[in-house]
Parts: structure tokens; C-alpha cells; sequence
């Protein structure tokens, strides 16, 4: 038996299925892990004031201030990801973001939304806030940029669910983002695996998932065209109408699909190569869908 729950947060819908529990026990285990993503939510929204990355986003020179331990740890996550992607992936674009917003609303035309753009990125640049590695603090030199965790802590919050549902003794799951993230999790002698397809116009592939983090990305940082967050700019042109990544943990994912939608072929493949927590990524090519693996890289 499977019970489904669903609950809107983070601007999106998490779905929790449990499987081979009571109904009882997943009621109560489905109410916890909400509450845990509500709470997660206040933490990292850049939107809920008094939250840590909105207080963060208001330093000033010189300014310090003490963060909560799952904001401090998904920021050294999120830094990793953008050392290892070479700035791919960047939760320093709420600026931009809100430009956009303000373009596709019509408050900004093309001219205007480039000019801001520029600028933005400009202030990112000269800006400094330093994220302690040792204890969670975060310390602002130079203020000008703002985070947005939009791209990473969607995944953050399904890992996080996934460890209270383990604390709960509850290990044959799927819990989702909408339709952008999906943990799965299982032992084999009880649900031998969860059901998964990733399709585009012309080929599908139906696979069985077992253990593991997967993050479809249609879509990037959006202007008219994608915006790269290396540049600032939004004239890049997607290499991927369609990119999957399986990883270990969900807050990887979700971040690297949101990096790999600008990168190429040879850039994935590197960043596939030296990760340790990539399990493969799929993506459409000439209306076909192409596998990657560490297994067939050479």
C-alpha cells in the first residue's frame, strides 16, 4: 500500500508517497517532514524577512551575522558546486532575477533590462561576503550582491526530509518538488525499485531508480534567451532542450542541473569525470536522448 501527500512551499508543490507503512504512520510522518520544509523555507527564502538570506541580503560593510546550520551548510554546498562548475552555478544572481521579473512585467524593456544587467553585474563583481568555512557565520566586506537559493535549496529540502523519514524508521519513499526534483528512496526485498521516464518529442527512456536523486531542467535562469551567471548576460543560447542529473543527494541534482542546461558536451563531461557525486546525466541530442556515465567517458 502507498499513501500520497501533497503540501505548496517554496514556491512549488512537494509530494511525499510512502510506501509499506501504516496509513496512520504516514500521516503523522507526512506532517513532520512538511513542517520541516516550512521551516527550512523561512530559513533560506531570500523573501521572508527575517529569514537568514534575506537578513544576509541587507548586510552592510563590515557587518557579520550568525546563521542557522542548515543555512550555513547549503551555502558551503552551493559554493562548492560553483567552484566546481567553474560559476556555471551562482546563487549570487537575485539582483538579475528581479530584473528579469521586471522586464517580462513590462517595467524594463530590452535596452533598459541590459543596462541593468551590466550594472548588476558589475556591483557582484566589486561585492565581497565571506561565508565561513569553519563555523556558521557570514561576514560582508563589500555589499552588492544577494543570494537567491532557487537553484539548490528545493533539493536541500528533499535531503533534509529524507534523513527525518530515516530518524522515523520510513525507507521506501519518493518524495518530489513538482516536477523539477525527485528523491527516491527503498529497500530492494520491499519496493524493488521506483518508476521513472525522461521522454522528449522523438525518444523515452523508462527506467527503474533505486536510491537516488534526480533534477529535469527545461529551463535556466530566464530572460529572453538563458541567462549565464558567468557573464551576467543573457544572449547564451541553451546547448540542452531537456537535461536530467542523477546524483546521490538531491541538493546535488538540483544544482548541477541547473549548471549543465548552459554547459556543452565537453564541459559536462569533465565536471562528470571528477565528481563523486554525479551517478549520470541524460540530455537531448538532434531529438535523440543521450546517456552520460562515468562508465562510458573516456
Amino acid at each position: 500500500m502507498k499513501y500520497s501527500y501533497e503540501h505548496n512551499a517554496m514556491a512549488t508543490q512537494f509530494t511525499l508517497v510512502v510506501a509499506n507503512e501504516t496509513e496512520e504512520y504516514a500521516i503523522n510522518a507526512s506532517r513532520q517532514v512538511f513542517d520541516l520544509i516550512d521551516r527550512l523555507e523561512h530559513q533560506l527564502s531570500r523573501f521572508i524577512p527575517d529569514g537568514d538570506i534575506a537578513r544576509i541580503n541587507r548586510m552592510k560593510e563590515n557587518e557579520q551575522m550568525p546563521l542557522d546550520f542548515e543555512t550555513w551548510e547549503l551555502l558551503k554546498m552551493a559554493i562548492d558546486v560553483t567552484l566546481n562548475t567553474g560559476g556555471a552555478f551562482d546563487i549570487g544572481i537575485a539582483k538579475h532575477m528581479e530584473i528579469f521579473r521586471a522586464t517580462k512585467s513590462g517595467i524594463l524593456n530590452e535596452f533598459e533590462m541590459t543596462t541593468a544587467l551590466e550594472q548588476v553585474q558589475k556591483e557582484k563583481a566589486a561585492s565581497s561576503v565571506y561565508i565561513d568555512p569553519d563555523k556558521p557565520m557570514a561576514y560582508c566586506l563589500q555589499p552588492g550582491v544577494q543570494f537567491d537559493l532557487g537553484g539548490i535549496g528545493k533539493g536541500y529540502a528533499l535531503d533534509k526530509a529524507k534523513g527525518l523519514l530515516d530518524e522515523l524508521g520510513i525507507h521506501n519513499f519518493s518524495i518530489s518538488a513538482s516536477d523539477s526534483t525527485v528523491l527516491l528512496n527503498n529497500q530492494p526485498e520491499v519496493v524493488s525499485h521506483w518508476d521513472y521516464t525522461i521522454a522528449n518529442s522523438k525518444d523515452k527512456m523508462d527506467l527503474e531508480l533505486s536510491n537516488v536523486a534526480v533534477s529535469a531542467s527545461g529551463t535556466s535562469f530566464q530572460g529572453n534567451h538563458i541567462f549565464d551567471p558567468r557573464t551576467g548576460l543573457n544572449e547564451l543560447t541553451s546547448n540542452h532542450k531537456r537535461l536530467w542529473v542523477a546524483a546521490e543527494t538531491a541538493v546535488h541534482s538540483d544544482a548541477y542541473a541547473t549548471a549543465f542546461f548552459i554547459l556543452n558536451e565537453a564541459e559536462m563531461e569533465e565536471i562528470i569525470k571528477s565528481s563523486d557525486k554525479i551517478i549520470w546525466v541524460a540530455y537531448t541530442k538532434d531529438g535523440n536522448l543521450k546517456l552520460l556515465t562515468k562508465n562510458n567517458l573516456s
